[in-house]
């Protein structure tokens, strides 16, 4: 995945608002007021808006809020700008940025004699919330991808197959991105029986569950070693951030297992997969 350049601090909306509005003290809204951002995160929304108060001057008059994403290094920000409400309210409405990531929001009053900066917020940008397989159908012995969003940053994501409702193999956990995102891969062993089966997602701390379907087949397999017995999947993470080569997934069993299977046999999940290469998309300049 792309990285974004490195983000400019706050302080660029103000030099740059002072430069094009004129003003040079600041003297309207108290340095550091919050903004509110929403939705937050994103989940696949086009738009978000921010939203602030106390653009106002001593006498009560309004004045102009000057709002953007913090820009790269080098860069202008597109400032939005119009004049707050008779209350020193406003609000403004912003595209999304197209890739997931973490977002610096600023913003400025400007009362034509100073510009005053609010706190800056971050903002959230996620994918619809949800998960998806790769496929729909599977083979033993065959690995599929699967991607998902909408769960709290930095949780466990527990990933099981269910039949019925009850669940037929718990495979371990994934570690939710700093936008709530997962993805890797599943390995399907040889144990787990035909049929139909929905795969769960479960936010072990905000007890999120998504689900997608998914059919295991008795199709042409993989060669098999000579005498299989109950052989589980191997662990393949997309991304190498925060795996650990060699690393397990947790067993139900208690099981001292060898590299590359896991209790059951049934499948191997991608271990570390989960923490999508987001990073931050933005950090502050150094002063």
């Amino acid at each position: 995945m792309k990285f974004s350049k490195k983000l400019a601090g706050a302080a660029a909306i103000g030099a740059i608002a002072a430069l094009t509005f004129g003003g040079t003290a600041a003297t309207a809204v108290e340095p550091g007021d919050p903004i509110t951002l929403a939705p937050q995160p994103t989940l696949g929304a086009a738009e978000f808006t921010v939203s602030g108060e106390t653009c106002l001057d001593e006498d009560g008059t309004p004045g102009t809020y000057l709002v953007a994403i913090a820009p790269a290094e080098g860069e202008e920000p597109e400032i939005i700008s119009d004049v707050a409400g008779e209350d020193g309210s406003w609000s403004a409405t912003l595209a999304t940025p197209a890739e997931s990531g973490v977002y610096e929001v600023v913003a400025a009053c400007d009362l034509y004699a100073g510009i005053t900066e609010y706190a800056s917020a971050d903002l959230l940008v996620s994918a619809e919330a949800g998960v998806q397989l790769a496929v729909a159908q599977a083979d033993h012995f065959e690995s599929f991808g699967f991607t998902g969003a909408g769960f709290t940053p930095g949780e466990n994501v527990r990933v099981e197959f269910r039949q019925n409702g009850e669940v037929v193999e718990s495979l371990g956990t994934v570690l939710a991105s700093a936008v709530g995102e997962i993805a890797g891969d599943i390995t399907l062993g040889n144990t787990l029986a035909y049929g139909e089966y929905d795969v769960y997602f479960v936010g072990e701390t905000s007890g999120t569950e998504y689900s997608a379907p998914l059919t295991v087949t008795d199709g042409t397999v993989a060669p098999t070693p000579t005498d299989p017995g109950n052989v589980g999947g191997g662990v393949t993470p997309t991304d190498p951030v925060n795996y650990a080569p060699g690393a397990k997934l947790a067993n139900t069993g208690g099981e001292n297992l060898a590299p590359f299977a896991i209790a059951g046999g049934v499948a191997a999940l991608a271990l570390g997969a989960g923490a999508l290469a987001l990073g931050r998309r933005k950090a502050r300049a150094a002063e």
